[in-house]
């Protein structure tokens, strides 16, 4: 009986790899990314390579490799024989990063609320948001130190279950829906039911309560969720008054 032949297996082509980004490139990222997030850069706002490379003191090669990883992060739109141009946010998109970020804390706080919060995190959360419950009315508000506080809280929730994967994706998750965040925590009000909701879901992890903490995260998250078309219109008005401004400034 004749030997059956192996069969040959052929060998898998070498993966392409993209040439590692320059120093230069991953610095002239960070700034303009920062500056769409922030709707420094506006949606619609033309991204032109010279005017870059001017604002920046560079070279053309790392403000293209910039603006080619933008385009990749779904920040900016190339048009051929145009240039770039910052991506005007999508509804849509903006309902599924809430989607993304509503499943990922859904997982933290189960974890945590089986487990038992660390006391140091518990201490810190209760020292920054009770005195909130008691503000007033009339009461000046820092909307970028809430904002940042805001953030914070649930990045430390995340960051005690040791999980790095989840920090990042809720690190990159807060950077798209900052402007939302923005246009929410405006009034002492809001603060107050913020701090209110925090200290909720702290208490149902406290209490070992995973549904508690569930639902206190849910309604938490909604809040916000439930203004993004008004806060993107806010936005959008926002930043093309700003434009106008600067425009008429350099005209």
């Amino acid at each position: 009986m004749a030997r059956p032949t192996r069969p040959t297996l052929k060998r898998p082509r070498p993966r392409r790899t993209r040439p590692a980004r320059s120093q230069a490139g991953l610095e002239v990222l960070r700034k303009v990314r920062d500056r769409i997030l922030n709707w420094h850069y506006p949606p619609g706002a033309h991204l032109g390579e010279q005017s870059l490379c001017d604002e920046f003191a560079t070279s053309r090669i790392p403000v293209r490799e910039a603006l080619r990883t933008l385009a990749e992060q779904g920040l900016v739109e190339q048009v051929p024989n145009t240039g770039c141009f910052v991506r005007q946010p999508d509804v849509a998109e903006l309902h599924q990063l809430y989607d993304f970020r509503l499943a990922l804390e859904l997982f933290v706080v189960e974890r945590l609320a089986r487990s038992g919060p660390p006391p140091e995190l518990v201490a810190s959360i209760k020292a920054y948001w009770e005195p909130f419950l008691h503000i007033k009315a009339d009461e000046p508000v820092d909307g970028d130190e809430l904002v940042r506080a805001d953030e914070t809280f649930h990045l430390s929730l995340a960051q005690a279950i040791d999980n790095a994967s989840i920090v990042d994706a809720l690190k990159d998750i807060n950077e798209r829906l900052r402007f939302v965040r923005r246009m929410v925590i405006t009034t002492p009000h809001r603060i107050q039911d913020t701090a209110g909701e925090h200290l909720k879901i702290l208490s149902a992890m406290e209490a070992n309560n995973v549904e508690a903490a569930r639902r206190a995260v849910w309604g938490n998250i909604s809040h916000a969720r439930n203004k993004v078309e008004i806060a993107l219109a806010r936005a959008l008005t926002s930043a093309h008054q700003v434009r106008k401004k600067r425009d008429a400034a350099h005209g």
